[in-house]
């Protein structure tokens, strides 16, 4: 009878085992998920940034533009009613168009940053001192 009971413990102890290790299994495979979420999340911070900074570097190409050619800074000045598409290129593997804005003696400068489907947007508002342009501030 002892013999029994001996070897009907050994049984609980390996359920005992097989619980533990699919609780062991559940909680590795959360923690995955978990970390997968993580760097899609990442992922895409890092696209969206890369983006915002193919925008940026359209607004800033457009400012040193306007400041060498006066044919840009003439199309950005006349464009009161309505935005005027100035150029544009690409940065990276990024493309971005630059559309300007004339209003209250400021220029708008929208670059858009294109890649796929995804767009990032970025305003840099020009102001003009002693003969040359400058951003004044950013809007994003």
């Amino acid at each position: 009878m002892k013999r029994r009971m001996i070897l009907g413990e050994k049984g609980v102890f390996s359920v005992f085992g097989i619980c533990a290790l699919g609780t062991l299994l559940f909680l590795s495979a959360a923690l995955y998920a978990v970390c997968a979420s993580h760097m899609s999340a990442e992922r895409r911070f890092l696209a969206r940034t890369a983006l915002r900074n193919a925008a940026e570097d359209g607004v800033r190409l457009a400012v040193s533009r306007m400041n060498s050619e006066a044919g840009v800074s003439a199309k950005a000045e006349a464009a009161v009613l309505k935005h005027a598409q100035l150029f544009d290129g690409a940065s990276g593997d990024a493309k971005y168009k630059v559309y300007a804005r004339s209003k209250d003696g400021k220029i708008l400068l929208l670059s858009v940053g294109e890649r796929g489907e995804e767009r990032a947007r970025v305003i840099g508002v020009a102001e003009k001192k002693d003969g040359k342009y400058s951003i004044d501030h950013w809007e994003y």
